[in-house]
């Protein structure tokens, strides 16, 4: 039996060194990596990844449309009949062809890149990178921006700082006293695979830890000491209540403050009800948030009276309408208490994003100046502006992006789609030529993680007969297209991930190579901790040099300059309940939702209070309707105080199976409900505002 380092590059936010066993050019096992750093542990997406490879749904050959059969969606298994096989000739023959008519007809900016996470940690096989680069080389495409993950807070982490990297490594946390979970799921949701095995130890030596989220979840269960439930969409509200007990019982440094930031008393003034006439006090919070005003004084005398205290928010705070102020709002807590900038503490911002990682190229895109759309509006531009055809990479936006229905009717716009995949996937389902790539197993990487190390991922599997990466899909129409030259600069996948070694701060590339990970000399950095350290000689790249709580540029966007609440609760008694939709433990977004193990059982429910189910007559292990302005579903539920009254939750990720009309779904798809209005002025995701109906 022979034994390689892997590592997923799955957009997870984990990254894991992993030994994979394989036999005869096959996978049969695969385990945590005994040479990485003994908290990198692994996780069951990465464990079972040969579950994937070795799946009889598997696609081994490429995949075209029958002439006759339009483009429509039910579910995948009815929709395997809308296509037949075809040989790697008369694919990558017909995906050349078409694009070229496609160019002459419509021009390149009348298609769109679709192109997502799928594989998007890896420095050479990157969905994104190798797709940008065949695009642009083609002539060009209409681009997305923006993340469906964090648009809200990348936004407007800038305005703040001055920069994206606003996060401390995982290591600092044996310095915290107190560790603020706010809607970050760690035990589900991987933001390093460094985060829960420290957060364990915290909790061991006797460290408060605090989990709030309208959900009882594993992290509360698991590491937490004290679950506090919330309103969804109204963390900031509860932000700024504890904001002003802190103000009211003198428990702020005035004197951090001072030095380090900029506009703070117009924080203030808004807090306590200078501005608008009304005290941001814990009675005003607990109207809107639904946290009792004792619960959130004992929360905010205890955070004020601890440090260092790690403030920790999670994505889903900002996936709500104003969730840019959920994404300000925690940076402000930590400046009012001085945590920023020190072992222990957190910049309250976005800590998943670390600091600057190993020096190591990537696979380079050329530089273009094609137009972009926000990613979370992709269905509303392809049907607003007409666009004609989409390319998409590793990613499964029929079921992923918000508004399955408006999804569909955007595809059905289109007169080309060439999409790569493993699967026959809703998106799959829906193109007209589906290529099937190598795995992560099956081919050689570098991987960046979320921490300051690198992984070195082997080539541990052979990939199905005749099967190809992307980089050799993308290479191979490009010579049809007479450009693969431009394209691979005639280089192997092997070629450029040397390239990329030598250029990168990797010294013994050999061991990295056997052992599959290289550490970083610090693992132990705090963001701003030079910015703190002495603030004239590195300020920040705002323009006051210092934290700006106020900003002006902000103020230009026709917002208050300063964090404020700007949430939304139901007001229609059509749909009086708030949804949400977390993140599966194993399954990572739609990814393998064809495959048993990747979901559990919790999955294919709605969770549901019971006093909400009593109200509604509904019982243990009914099935029930569950409705929005969007669309509707057809669900089990399951009843529990493990969710808060007024909340329904349903786990994200699974396929839809839609009836004859389209318009119900018993596949349990988040998606069918969700919106694709943004949350301004980011117009990034708000699919934590979500308003429904539940019925029998």
């Amino acid at each position: 039996m022979e034994t390689y380092p892997v590592s997923c590059n799955k957009d997870c936010g984990g990254g894991c060194p992993l030994i994979a066993y394989s036999e005869k050019g096959r996978v049969v096992r695969i385990k945590n990596n005994p040479l990485g750093a003994p908290r990198l542990k692994g996780c069951k997406r990465g464990l079972q990844a040969m579950q994937m490879d070795q799946h009889p749904q598997r696609l081994t050959k490429p995949l075209i449309r029958l002439e006759n059969r339009p483009r429509s969606f039910r579910d995948v298994e009815s929709a395997a009949s809308d296509f037949r096989e075809a040989d790697w000739e008369e694919a990558l023959d017909l995906a050349a062809s078409r694009m070229k008519s496609f160019k002459d007809k419509y021009g390149c900016q009348s298609l769109i890149d679709l192109s997502s996470g799928g594989a998007c940690r890896g420095k050479m096989h990157n969905n994104s990178s190798l797709t940008s680069r065949f695009l642009t080389l083609w002539g060009g495409a209409l681009r997305t921006r923006g993340s469906y993950s964090s648009e809200a807070v990348s936004f407007v982490m800038p305005y703040m700082f001055g920069t994206k990297f606003t996060g401390s490594d995982a290591a600092t946390l044996q310095y915290s006293n107190l560790i603020i979970l706010w809607g970050y799921n760690a035990f589900d949701t991987r933001f390093g695979a460094e985060m829960v095995p420290r957060i364990k130890e915290a909790r061991k030596r006797g460290v408060p830890v605090i989990v709030i989220d309208p959900r009882k979840t594993r992290t509360a269960e698991h590491l937490g000491s004290w679950w506090i439930p919330i309103r969804p969409g109204t963390d900031t509200a509860l932000m700024a209540a504890v904001l002003y007990y802190l103000m009211r019982n003198d428990l702020i440094d005035h004197g951090f403050i001072d030095t380090y930031s900029y506009g703070f008393s117009e924080l203030k003034a808004y807090v306590m009800g200078e501005t608008d006439g009304i005290p941001k006090d814990p009675e005003w919070a607990s109207r809107i948030c639904a946290v009792p005003a004792r619960d959130i004084e004992k929360l905010a005398d205890l955070y004020g009276r601890t440090s260092p205290a790690a403030l920790l928010p999670g994505l889903s705070l900002q996936r709500a309408r104003g969730g840019e102020e959920a994404g300000r709002m925690p940076v402000a807590l930590q400046l009012a208490t001085g945590n920023i900038g020190i072992p222990g503490g957190s910049s309250g911002g976005a800590f998943w994003g670390k600091s600057p990682g190993i020096p190591c190229p990537s696979f380079p895109v050329p530089p273009h100046d094609d137009p972009t759309i926000p990613v979370y509006e992709w269905p509303d531009q392809i049907l607003e502006k007409n666009i004609r055809g989409a390319y998409i990479t590793g990613g499964n936006l029929v079921a992923q992006g918000s508004d399955i229905r408006k999804n569909i009717r955007a595809f059905q716009n289109l007169d080309l789609a060439i999409g790569h995949d493993f699967f026959l996937t809703p998106t799959m389902a829906l193109c007209d030529i589906v290529f099937p790539p190598a795995s992560f197993l099956e081919r050689e990487d570098i991987v960046k993680p979320e921490g300051h190390f690198l992984l070195y991922s082997a080539k541990a599997a052979q990939a199905p007969e005749g099967v190809l990466t992307d980089y050799e899909i993308f290479s191979q129409i490009s010579r049809r297209m007479g450009f693969e030259e431009a394209y691979t600069e005639g280089k192997t996948a092997a070629d450029w991930i040397d390239c990329f070694l030598k250029q990168s701060a990797v010294g013994d590339q050999e061991a990295f190579k056997r052992d599959g990970i290289f550490m970083g000399e610090n693992q132990e950095r705090v963001a701003f901790s030079d910015f703190i350290a002495n603030p004239s000689l590195s300020p920040l790249a705002t323009p006051s040099g210092k934290i700006e709580i106020a900003s002006r540029k902000y103020e230009e966007l026709g917002f208050d300059g300063w964090p404020h609440y700007r949430g939304e609760l139901p007001d229609d008694p059509d749909f009086p309940l708030m949804l949400i939709t977390p993140h599966p433990l194993h399954g990572t977004h739609s990814q393998n939702a064809n495959i048993e193990g990747f979901r559990l059982e919790e999955d294919r429910v709605l969770w549901m209070n019971p006093t909400d189910a009593g109200k509604r007559g509904v019982g243990k292990g009914t099935e029930v309707y569950i409705r929005s302005p969007q669309g509707e579903m057809k669900i089990p539920v399951l009843i529990t105080d493990k969710i808060m009254a007024g909340t329904v939750s349903l786990n994200e990720g699974l396929w839809p199976v839609l009836s004859a009309d389209g318009t119900l779904d018993s596949g349990g798809s988040a998606n069918m409900l969700s919106s694709t209005e943004p949350t301004l002025p980011s117009r990034g995701a708000r699919t934590h505002t979500i308003f429904v109906q539940v019925s029998l």
